[in-house]
């Protein structure tokens, strides 16, 4: 009802992908989180990864329990060494809180994250050369079908999303679906972190709804060129 789509390019609807690896058959099921971000210019995951790293333990906590995974992966670039470190440590201090292990929250549910990192092949952004990569393998693409979400990781059933659309989910169980829906324009509904790098007056990462124009980006969140 969100209206959450996958946040790395293809726009997949989330809920369909979450719903098909709920009903699919497997003794083990898996998490992955695709923190890769090899494309030039973009910060968004580091940022956030560096920022409050628990958004995206707790969204990943949230995947496992509505699909039945037990073990979810966060791959990250070797380029990004102080999110690594954050999140192991975040990670760290989760499972001391009982947030991660066997029994998350002293309830029947069990789900733990390990970080995966990768040697910086901009390939492994693609999400089954990046299982490759997390199974020690070289990254390569895989042919489908099947699809990962029915036979990937170890070829088991396996939800891989972008790092953004994981740390939506608080926000849509916290607020409501009709919340983040009500951000958006047509079928893409919320809102997306955008960043500005190069020759603005005002760079950074800004949180934006979907809809917005090129021109509003640079010239009234940008500011203009700074010359």
């Amino acid at each position: 009802r969100s209206g959450l789509r996958g946040r790395g390019g293809a726009g997949f609807p989330t809920g369909i992908k979450w719903e098909t690896a709920a009903r699919a058959a497997g003794a083990k099921k898996y998490i992955v989180c695709n923190a890769d971000e090899g494309d030039s210019g973009t910060f968004a995951d580091r940022v956030l990864m560096e920022g409050d790293p628990f958004t995206l333990i707790e969204g990943m906590i949230i995947a496992g329990v509505a699909v039945g995974a037990t073990q979810g992966y966060i791959y990250i670039r070797s380029e990004y060494p102080h999110a690594v470190r954050s999140m192991a440590k975040a990670i760290d201090l989760a499972r001391s809180a009982g947030l991660l292990g066997p029994h998350i929250a002293d309830s029947r549910y069990a789900f733990d994250i390990e970080v995966r990192v990768g040697a910086g092949a901009y390939i492994c952004g693609e999400e089954t050369s990046m299982l490759e990569s997390i199974e020690g393998k070289r990254g390569q693409v895989r042919a489908k079908p099947p699809l990962p979400v029915l036979s990937g990781l170890f070829g088991r059933p396996t939800v891989i999303n972008n790092l953004l659309s994981l740390a939506s989910v608080l926000f849509i169980l916290s607020e409501g679906s009709k919340a983040y829906a009500d951000f958006g324009w047509g079928r893409s509904r919320g809102t997306m972190p955008i960043q500005l790098a190069g020759n603005v007056k005002q760079g950074g990462i800004f949180e934006c709804a979907f809809g917005i124009t090129l021109g509003e980006l640079v010239y009234e969140i940008g500011g203009g060129t700074s010359e």
